[in-house]
């Protein structure tokens, strides 16, 4: 091939002179056209550039798509960007807000779970503690009793106390204690024996003030001291009954017991009587009603 400078012309005239090693790269571009006539020295006539191309030994050239497109294209290709990247905005914002909502949802589903078991965890810490201090007050309403002390003729005294499971001995001050002859209590509780056939089923009765109603005067009554004590005078030797109410604390609130306590007057030991739930009046059996003293 001649390095002389090829001439190209379109349309009759001509746009210029190149060397011919460029006018494949120019006819790729887009520059120039296939159609478009070229003359060099050497040459019979005008021809093609893409028959120049093939009678000659210049670079070769494809019909691939220039990696610098024209102007137009450019401009196309902007345009087309544009409006792909317009519409993938809004589709990439709602997917990273999706995400972010799965997120902040599966954050509070967890929150949400630990507080559940957190909640769990301290209502079996509050039961078990409910069935400790229900439990703790049934084993104190077990060790309840009523100690009578050797005394003068004609006087009983004694204490109101409390031992509790290590057993330590404590006072009961404030107990109320009344005495009654064995015989009136007896007949009493008989009497509130046929009263309770009388109650309807299914009915909820308040036991203390229930054998309590209509309940004969004692013969004495009086509260123990800071130390628990307490002392009656006997009118005459014979059977009595001491009668103890106690309140005392549950899980439910504040609770009132009433028991019972059988002696001889011209017994000359201590009375010692263990109250436990069984022989509470609350029980409904007037038989367990009163405790005997030994």
């Amino acid at each position: 091939m001649t390095n002389r400078l090829v001439q190209v012309a379109r349309n009759g005239k001509i746009i210029g002179q190149y060397p011919p090693e460029q006018l494949a790269a120019l006819v790729d571009s887009g520059n120039f056209l296939e159609s478009d006539i070229c003359y060099s020295e050497g040459l019979p006539e005008w021809l093609p550039i893409g028959e120049f191309l093939k009678r000659t030994d210049a670079p070769k050239y494809s019909r691939t798509k220039s990696t610098s497109p024209s102007p137009g294209t450019s401009t196309r290709s902007s345009r087309h960007d544009r409006r792909g990247r317009q519409k993938s905005g809004p589709l990439l914002a709602g997917w990273i807000a999706f995400l972010l909502a799965i997120s902040a949802l599966a954050g509070a589903g967890f929150w949400i779970a630990a507080l559940y078991e957190k909640l769990a965890s301290e209502g079996e810490r509050v039961r078990q503690a409910e069935e400790k201090l229900a439990e703790k007050e049934k084993e104190y309403q077990r060790m309840l009793f009523v100690a009578r002390e050797i005394s003068d003729p004609g006087i009983v005294r004694g204490s109101m106390i409390l031992r509790n499971d290590s057993g330590k001995r404590i006072a009961m001050p404030g107990t109320q204690i009344s005495i009654f002859p064995r015989k009136v209590v007896e007949q009493h509780l008989e009497l509130r024996k046929s009263a309770t056939e009388q109650i309807p089923a299914g009915t909820n009765v308040d036991g203390i003030a229930f054998f309590l109603e209509g309940m004969p005067k004692p013969l004495a009554s009086t509260t123990t001291d800071a130390s628990g004590r307490y002392e009656f005078s006997v009118p005459e030797p014979g059977e009595y009954v001491l009668s103890a109410t106690v309140t005392s604390s549950t899980p439910n609130g504040p609770t009132r017991r009433l028991w019972f306590v059988g002696f001889n007057s011209n017994d000359p030991l201590n009375t010692v009587v263990d109250i436990t739930e069984t022989n509470g009046v609350q029980q409904f059996i007037p038989s367990l009603m009163i405790v005997e003293g030994r």
